[in-house]
């Protein structure tokens, strides 16, 4: 298995993989998320990798992609209620099942942390759904922890 930096060209790709992630989501919150065209995503994701703040990492085993991760660094500057900031937010990440507990999640997750460092960036957070215990035991493993609870009220 090999990581290596996502370029547009990886595109479908990403679209591709990004659809064990995204039937998930859509299968818990229809609410929330909706079927998305593969060729709408790969569109997205090539829209994205052209961003200077974008990064992104494609996991490759037996010749084909297995996994990737999404990033997006942000720098906000100071105001009255906030200190200045810059910091990376792992925006996505998904491994193929048939692939899944063979550490390419961890690689992908290393891929991202190192690149925020080289960046001089060292507050890296991500977002999960309350129901994605799976990912949120990888994101602990890297020392992650819960900052912010989150509460909705849907209609009755």
């Amino acid at each position: 298995m090999t990581v290596r930096r996502a370029v547009g060209g990886d595109a479908h790709a990403l679209a591709a993989l990004n659809r064990f992630v995204h039937e998930t989501h859509l299968a818990r919150r229809p609410d929330y998320f909706k079927p998305v065209r593969a060729d709408e995503a790969a569109a997205w994701f090539r829209e994205r990798l052209e961003e200077r703040t974008t990064a992104a990492w494609i996991a490759e085993a037996e010749g084909r992609p297995v996994g990737y991760v999404l990033t997006f660094f942000h720098e906000r500057g100071e105001n009255p209620f906030h200190r200045p900031r810059r910091w990376c937010e792992i925006d996505q990440i998904a491994v193929d099942p048939a692939w899944r507990r063979r550490g390419i999640g961890r690689a992908l997750m290393g891929a991202a942390l190192e690149a925020s460092r080289a960046r001089g960036v060292h507050d890296v957070e991500l977002f999960s759904w309350a129901f994605n215990t799976e990912a949120q035991a990888l994101f602990r493993g890297f020392g992650f922890e819960p900052r912010v609870v989150a509460f909705e009220r849907r209609p009755l």
